[in-house]
């Protein structure tokens, strides 16, 4: 019999808002990097028959010109599609103890504020669209 090949997928698209302010750092060698959450609703319906949303929180990782597009485009409770791949770590922190992690690599990201501004009529003066800077995570 012979050997079972899988195809070598490992592709990861979800959409939620950003939960903290995006933060570019470099690494020692110069590389950017952003680490950001991303709240992903889920509704469902709860033994009263009644919908509930849920979030699940998801750690993303973006690097390169993808960090730095968001360090520019992004922030807290901003509206993104997130594209990349999942990636596992395990690492031993200063006491000696051993975690493991799951998070997103953003391959990339799309942005869905719409940052534009919108007139009324031609007579009103030009009015800004809402932005999401009350979101409460």
């Amino acid at each position: 019999m012979s050997e079972l090949r899988l195809p070598r997928i490992n592709k990861w698209i979800g959409s939620g808002r950003i939960t903290n302010d995006i933060e570019l750092r470099y690494t020692a060698k110069g590389t950017p990097v952003v680490n950001f959450t991303l709240a992903v609703d889920k509704s469902s319906k709860d033994e009263q028959g009644n919908w509930k949303n849920e979030a699940s929180f998801i750690k993303c990782v973006a690097w390169n010109k993808q960090a730095e597009i968001l360090n520019e485009k992004a922030h807290k409770g901003s509206p993104v599609i997130v594209e990349g791949r999942l990636e596992s770590k395990e690492y031993t922190d200063k006491e000696n103890v051993n975690h493991k992690s799951v998070e997103i690599v953003a391959d990339y990201v799309q942005y869905l504020e719409i940052i534009q501004e919108c007139s009324l009529s031609a007579e009103e003066d030009v009015m800004p669209l809402p932005t999401n800077d009350d979101v409460p995570f």
